[in-house]
């Protein structure tokens, strides 16, 4: 693929049927991801359902939602590929031949980028360069946040086995 990470937080399409308002948080299931192309950088997109849904019982794998809910996966890649287009942007590119990846490589993306978060609030790696350019007052601000409460919540963490069920926020999901 070669293509680095955008350094966001990671996306999350949640396919159940209850609507939740922005700023919910909910216990989802991990079912793949999606690989978009964003500006030369991957953008992973985390396929779940709430695993409160109706459909949650018979979606394991992100190859049960294409025998459950068949087009649905289709029409996910098509809105992540044109939803730019009305802002004058061309559509979105996606690496891995377009194919959605199953659980167990999602959750590979998701361990990879919680540990890169864990290495980026302890210290152990440096911000970028867009960084180093903010004003004072927001490296103040970031700097008490990576040196309070988050990483307090990194030793909470420690002992949790990640295994596929996870909370999640709703519109705009950051993990």
């Amino acid at each position: 693929m070669g293509c680095r990470g955008d350094n966001d937080p990671l996306d999350v399409c949640e396919i159940g049927l209850r609507v939740i308002k922005p700023g919910g948080v909910r216990p989802v299931k991990v079912l793949g991801v999606l690989c978009m192309i964003d500006d030369g950088e991957a953008d992973w997109k985390i396929v779940t359902i709430d695993a409160t849904d109706k459909w949650a019982p018979f979606l394991n794998n992100i190859e049960d939602v294409e025998n459950h809910l068949p087009g649905q996966l289709e029409a996910i890649r098509e809105w992540f590929r044109t939803y730019k287009i009305p802002d004058g942007k061309p559509p979105n590119v996606f690496g891995l031949d377009e194919k959605f990846m199953d659980k167990k490589y999602a959750m590979g993306i998701i361990k990879e980028c919680n540990h890169a978060w864990k290495d980026l609030i302890t210290g152990k790696k440096q911000r970028s360069a867009e960084y180093n350019m903010c004003d004072d007052g927001v490296k103040k601000l970031v700097r008490k946040l990576s040196t309070s409460n988050l990483a307090d919540m990194l030793n909470e963490e420690e002992d949790e086995n990640v295994d596929g069920l996870v909370q999640a926020e709703g519109e705009g999901i950051d993990f």
